[in-house]
């Protein structure tokens, strides 16, 4: 499944590079006192993929269509097809690379995280392959 997804990857229309954050993820945002959102650890910001940040947050979105809605009612706009592709791709690399880190360090709990989006991911690809018809 993630090959087929790296095939697809690279063919997917190139994307403007925007500035991420890298690593944005709940232990990396604090809600101050005032409402506002702050963000820290940012190391691993660089210009990526509108999707990049979106990565890990997506976890969250499991089961819960109203929280996608509300972060993308939050985001400004929906995801064009494309970029929910490119999405559902940089999540499965990013659960590979959380799984293998998380056997390699001694981290069960991120590599547990990683084998339960590769599992979604692979439930969501066989629901929309049989919305279209194929067995």
């Amino acid at each position: 499944m993630v090959l087929a997804l790296a095939g697809m990857y690279v063919e997917l229309p190139r994307p403007a590079a925007v500035p991420t954050h890298g690593d944005l993820q709940y232990r990396n945002v604090l809600l101050a006192d005032d409402g506002a959102l702050r963000l820290l650890d940012f190391e691993r910001s660089e210009y990526g993929t509108v999707t990049r940040d979106m990565v890990r947050l997506s976890d969250t979105w499991t089961g819960r269509p109203d929280l996608r809605a509300a972060f993308l009612d939050g985001y400004g706009r929906a995801l064009t097809p494309a970029e929910d592709l490119r999405l559902g791709c940089e999540t499965a690399f990013d659960a590979v690379s959380g799984f293998a880190y998380g056997h390699a360090h001694d981290d069960p709990e991120l590599a547990e995280r990683g084998r339960r989006t590769l599992l979604r991911l692979r439930l969501r690809l066989r629901l929309r392959l049989r919305a279209t018809g194929h067995p």
